[in-house]
């Protein structure tokens, strides 16, 4: 058939477990990536732009949806230590490779100076 024998035919299954599985692994790290730099960005200038706590939340629920991260303003935890606050922020990535379904769950931490009240 085509002049395949067993071990090609492995070969071509094995070729398509991997692109499948890389299908549903790396969305979630790359969208994670983009995600934690615009956090970091955000959270770096908050103090310099004057903004407050709910107009950070805003712009880290815009650059979650852009990037396609599903979180809701629940998610995100700002806690402010003296002249500093981090912003931490926890959610969970569902993955379905057909025999089974789980989520990924990540974590996202970054500190800045103090903004806004």
């Amino acid at each position: 058939m085509f002049g395949l024998n067993l071990k090609r035919i492995f070969l071509i299954a094995f070729i398509l477990a991997v692109i499948f599985t890389a299908r549903q692994y790396v969305p979630p790290y790359f969208a994670r990536f983009q995600f934690g730099d615009s956090v970091r960005q955000t959270v770096k200038y908050a103090a310099a732009t004057r903004k407050n706590t709910d107009a950070v939340i805003r712009e880290i629920l815009m650059s979650a949806e852009e990037a396609g991260v599903p979180i809701t303003a629940k998610d995100i935890r700002i806690t402010k230590r003296g002249p500093s606050v981090t912003v931490d922020i926890e959610y969970s990535w569902p993955i379905d490779i057909r025999i089974h379904q789980y989520a990924i769950k990540f974590h996202v931490s970054e500190s800045g100076e103090v903004f806004g009240p």
